[in-house]
């Protein structure tokens, strides 16, 4: 059963740090999860959080390998055969081989996936809007570049 989005994360007694950096980017990531996956329950798209994830992925880089699809999503081979292989089987991406190297396979949106792209979007959207809400805009701005110089620190 998925948790209302707006639902306060009870407090763990055996983090009490909340003020952890690590922590609160943990729970701010779950809620984000949360809301998610309700809006795709409530709007029967039949979708979690990690094929939701995948689709958004192969709309904004329509051709893409295998391997770095798994790259991006941060998951291994298996994990993402497996994957694939549910997707497939709904309909949402067609496997084929790439064509400057045949031994690698290219994963892509059929038109079903496509057909998903807007709704998708629009609910990432609407979580974005809910979950800055609280926020100026000369806030949302000095967020995002804040948290675009500690991701970049953490790349090199």
């Amino acid at each position: 059963m998925t948790s209302v989005p707006n639902e306060p994360v009870p407090a763990s007694p055996c983090c009490g740090d909340a003020d952890s950096f690590g922590l609160l980017l943990h729970f701010v990531r779950q809620g984000m999860i949360r809301y998610l996956e309700h809006a795709l329950a409530e709007q029967d798209i039949g979708l979690n959080f990690t094929q939701f994830r995948m689709l958004k992925m192969l709309a904004s880089f329509p051709h893409i390998s295998a391997s770095e699809l798994a790259r991006r999503l941060e998951h291994d081979a298996g994990a993402l055969t497996r994957l694939l292989d549910k997707m497939q089987e709904r309909g949402f991406v067609h496997r084929h081989s790439c064509p400057d190297d045949r031994r690698s396979v290219e994963i892509s949106l059929t038109d079903a996936g496509r057909a998903l792209s807007r709704p998708l979007r629009t609910i990432s959207d609407e979580l974005t809007e809910f979950a800055l809400s609280d926020l100026s805009d000369a806030e949302k701005e000095t967020l995002m570049a804040l948290l675009k110089r500690v991701r970049a620190t953490l790349e090199r």
